[in-house]
């Protein structure tokens, strides 16, 4: 993250000024319990929350300690801090043990030598009131007429501390007081480190800097050692100084990087720019006399801490380089998911879609750059101000409980719980949930149909394969033989057919058949000269009453 002040360097008369760099909180001073044992001191050092102790009786030396607390608002037994249990030194790090700011601790330290108790501190902390601020770790960069303030944050934000809001603040000062102040909120996001870019100052002039943290609820601030540093002197030219690119910064959206900067004035014509990027120890270019105010980083590797650096160019002139420091798997913005939502009665059915990048495959999402990855979903009626928010670990989530034929808005972001970093919020999709009766009656017409379709389709398919099982037995078992013609219109004559049916005797009557031979003729073409003009068909015979 990077914050640039410009000041007017005319305004600056002392050759000699001061640029106080402070962090505003809402902490106050140390108080001790009188009357203990022990003197208990609760110190902000490099963003963690350090109580130590004293004890009072020097003649007393424990050879370890263990330390116990309670919460003043939770009727709850002592819990003793693992990772302050049976320890040499007399101080112990509670950043991720005491969360919250407005609560009340009640600390109590046991000193040991061997298995003998020699003393016993009980102690009364309030961390919004009772904790001393030590300045942070910082670095300053000089240029020409800028400096390069480098204050270094931890990866995460203690729970502790962003839960009461920071707030970073820049002050210039002279030997009048101070010349300028700009404030910026710090949210959860912050981490590692912050570059503030001081320009429009004069050059060959000695600025000396300090950082440190400054208690809301207190007037007076503790001066840290400062660190100075003397600015290069101008370099001249026939044509006058090139002045650097102003407002350098990094626009970085799903590791799509775009170094922007804004061009100074110069009366003496048009400047073109050149961006490099540090690798191996040696400065690689990326946009080489362009008149652009952008240039494009996206190769860069997306972890890792980048050097990069800007300058402006007119013919053989050219500015001072413009520096700043740039870890793309930290700073990129994560940009708004996808979502794709279908509306039933009283539920919301959601399905989200991780944000792309664009330089890399097209199957490739945020999601599989980072560890730990989730979807903060906030909804809310239409026309409402009232918003209800879930986090979902999974790509899809089941919104319930809606009232029917009502429309719900939906808005969707990243969150990285490892990284407690979030993402930006999608656009409101809105969709109008269903009624229960229209689905019913829908879905019951539906199944119904369906059923149908399906049983006349079985009917027709179990008659088309009788049929054809019925001619294909019939063809197979066919003899090919005929009666002759005189035969069958005496057994189609039905009264021929009702006698020649009668005539047949019962079962158990004994009866004698004449044999009849069928017999017809056989073409001429087909007859064979040597045998007779008929021959015999069949020796099947037919009963003769």
């Amino acid at each position: 993250m990077k914050m640039l002040l410009s000041q007017n360097a005319s305004a600056i008369r002392p050759l000699n000024l001061y640029l106080l760099v402070y962090v505003s909180l809402a902490f106050g001073t140390v108080q001790a319990l009188p009357g203990d044992t022990c003197i208990l001191r609760m110190t902000l050092r490099n963003f963690r929350a350090i109580l130590s102790w004293e004890l009072k009786n020097h003649s007393i030396v424990p050879t370890h300690y263990s330390l116990w607390y309670t919460i003043m608002s939770r009727p709850e037994d002592k819990k003793i801090v693992k990772d302050c249990a049976n320890i040499t030194r007399s101080f112990c790090d509670v950043t991720d043990v005491w969360e919250k700011m407005s609560e009340t601790y009640i600390p109590t330290i046991v000193g040991f030598r061997g298995n003998t108790t020699l003393v016993s501190c009980l102690g009364n902390v309030f961390p919004a009131t009772n904790m001393s601020l030590e300045p942070p770790e910082f670095e300053i960069v000089g240029f020409t007429d800028h400096i390069n303030v480098i204050v270094k944050f931890p990866p995460v934000i203690p729970k502790m501390l962003h839960e009461e809001g920071l707030q970073l603040s820049l002050v210039i000062k002279d030997s009048g007081g101070i010349v300028q102040k700009r404030e910026q909120k710090i949210n959860a996001n912050i981490a590692k480190n912050f570059t503030y870019v001081i320009d429009n100052l004069i050059p060959h002039t000695n600025y000396c800097v300090s950082v440190y943290l400054e208690p809301k609820n207190t007037r007076k601030i503790s001066e840290y050692p400062a660190k100075c540093i003397l600015l290069r002197p101008r370099q001249e030219s026939a044509l006058g100084m090139v002045p650097p690119p102003k407002n350098v910064r990094m626009n970085s959206v799903n590791f799509q990087n775009i170094l922007q900067w804004e061009s100074p004035a110069f009366p003496k014509g048009n400047l073109t720019f050149t961006a490099q990027y540090l690798s191996y120890r040696k400065f690689q270019d990326m946009c080489i006399g362009t008149a652009s105010m952008e240039c494009d980083f996206s190769g860069l590797s997306k972890y890792g801490d980048h050097t990069l650096r800007v300058r402006a160019e007119f013919e053989d002139e050219h500015s001072d380089w413009v520096n700043i420091t740039f870890c793309p798997v930290d700073d990129t913005i994560i940009g708004p998911p996808g979502m794709q939502i279908e509306a039933l009665a009283k539920l919301l059915h959601i399905r989200f879609l991780a944000p792309k990048i664009e330089t890399e495959h097209e199957t490739w999402t945020m999601k599989n750059i980072y560890n730990s990855w989730a979807y903060n979903v906030q909804y809310w009626k239409n026309g409402s101000d009232e918003k209800q928010q879930v986090t979902s670990q999974y790509d899809f989530e089941v919104l319930r409980d809606l009232e029917p034929l009502t429309t719900y808005c939906v808005q969707v972001q990243a969150f990285l719980p490892d990284r407690n970093k979030t993402g930006e919020w999608s656009e409101p999709v809105c969709e109008q949930t269903i009624n229960d009766e229209t689905l019913s009656f829908w879905v019951i017409a539906a199944v119904v149909l369906s059923a149908s379709v399906c049983v006349t389709c079985l009917l027709f398919g179990c008659f088309a394969l009788l049929w054809c099982i019925y001619k294909k037995t019939k063809y197979t078992f066919s003899t090919g033989h005929a009666l002759p013609q005189h035969l069958k219109e005496f057994l189609a004559h039905p009264h021929h057919g009702r006698l020649l049916f009668l005539s047949f005797p019962l079962s158990d009557e004994g009866e004698v058949f004449d044999k009849v031979n069928v017999i017809t003729e056989v073409s001429e073409s087909k007859q064979n000269p040597d045998s007779g003009s008929l021959r015999t068909l069949s020796g099947q015979g037919l009963p003769l009453s």
